[in-house]
């Protein structure tokens, strides 16, 4: 009797072990894969239009069509643990004002079999992230090359829209 009461305390003991270092190993990768969210905000009332959840090696892209050259832009962002963004990539189709025209740093330039000028490694902070959507042309969001979302869709028209990531 004494011997099975040995047996069972020692397996109780390693099931108790186990179950606490699966329990602490599992609380360390939680702490690994932090839940953040993307955030469009209402530029002038301050007040959150929605979000959308990140992980941490998302990123995302704005794709609109150019004011002045009329022609489509597609910037592309990614975040650092601080929450920061920056503009890593860029995709032109037209030259004209307010389209890069020189690199800098780092930067390269490649082109397109569609035509596009590709500029990358650009990693330029941009803060604050503003973008102003008139009633001319939508501007288009996807994360991670997925589904594009229709701004005007989301923030409605003629309206200046930052973009937080928290």
């Amino acid at each position: 009797m004494i011997l099975i009461s040995k047996i069972y305390k020692k397996v109780f003991n390693a099931i108790v072990i186990t179950t606490m270092a699966l329990l602490f190993l599992s609380s360390c990768n939680l702490n690994k894969v932090e839940n953040k969210k993307l955030i469009l905000y209402n530029y002038n009332s301050g007040d959150e239009i929605t979000s959308f959840p990140l992980k941490n090696d998302d990123y995302f892209y704005i794709k609109f069509t150019h004011s002045v050259n009329m022609s489509p832009v597609i910037d592309y962002y990614n975040f650092n643990d601080k929450n920061e963004i920056f503009v890593y990539k860029t995709i032109y189709y037209n030259y004209g004002a307010g389209v890069e025209t020189e690199l800098e740093n780092d930067e390269t330039i490649s082109y397109g079999t569609d035509g596009s000028m590709i500029i990358e490694n650009i990693n330029k902070k941009i803060d604050p992230l503003v973008y102003y959507l008139s009633d001319i042309y939508d501007h288009k969001l996807c994360i991670n090359d997925n589904h594009e979302i229709s701004l005007w869709d989301v923030c409605g028209k003629n309206i200046l829209i930052n973009i937080v990531i928290k």
